[in-house]
C-alpha cells in the first residue's frame, strides 16, 4: 500500500501540500497537493521571490509529469494537484528524486511554522468529526494517508467544510 501524503503550507492562507511519499507494495489511491508559492506578502521586495517559488513549482511539476507522475500546473499561489492514482512500484518515488531541486527552490516539503501545525491539527480533528474517523494526525509538516482513507466515502465532503475552516485557499480551488 502506498500512502499519500498532505500536509500544510503557507501562502496566504494554507493550501494542502505534498511532504513526501512511501510505500511498501503496489500503487494506491494517492492524490495530494503541493505548495510552492511559500509565504505570501504584499510588499514589492517579495512578489521576486514568490515569482521564483512559482516559476520552480512550474519545472517541479514538469519534471514529476516527465517521471510518470500526473501533475497539472500550478498556478500563482494555489497548490499543486498530482494525481498518483495506481503508480507502479517506486515511481513517486523515483520522481520526487528526479525533481527534487525543483521541489526545494519551490519551497515544497518544507517544515510547518507552529500556526500551520496547529491548522493541521485542526483540520485532522475537523476530518473526524466530520466522519473520517481514520485520519490521522500531522506529523511533522505533512499527513500520511493511506489509500483506505482517502476512500472514505465521506472523504470528500468533510475536505471541503474542513479545507474552508482551516485551509480557506484550498477549499476555494476544490478537489
Amino acid at each position: 500500500m502506498r500512502g499519500r501524503v498532505v500536509g500544510v503550507v503557507a501562502a496566504a492562507v494554507l493550501t494542502l501540500a505534498l511532504a513526501g511519499c512511501g510505500g511498501e507494495a503496489e500503487g494506491g489511491g494517492d492524490v495530494a497537493s503541493v505548495n510552492g508559492a511559500g509565504t505570501a506578502s504584499t510588499s514589492a521586495s517579495a512578489a521576486p521571490n514568490a515569482d521564483a517559488k512559482h516559476e520552480m513549482a512550474l519545472k517541479f511539476a514538469q519534471c514529476m509529469r516527465e517521471n510518470g507522475v500526473q501533475v497539472d500546473d500550478p498556478q500563482p499561489g494555489q497548490g499543486v494537484r498530482i494525481m498518483a492514482r495506481n503508480l507502479p512500484q517506486g515511481t513517486m518515488e523515483k520522481a520526487q528524486e528526479a525533481c527534487k531541486e525543483f521541489a526545494e527552490g519551490a519551497g515544497i516539503g518544507q517544515n510547518a511554522n507552529p500556526q500551520q501545525a496547529e491548522n493541521m491539527r485542526k483540520f485532522a480533528q475537523c476530518m473526524r468529526d466530520n466522519g473520517v474517523e481514520a485520519f490521522p494526525d500531522p506529523e511533522g509538516a505533512g499527513i500520511r494517508i493511506t489509500p483506505e482513507v482517502g476512500e472514505d466515502p465521506d472523504f470528500e465532503a468533510a475536505q471541503q467544510k474542513c479545507a474552508e475552516q482551516y485551509l480557506p485557499q484550498a477549499g476555494q480551488g476544490g478537489s
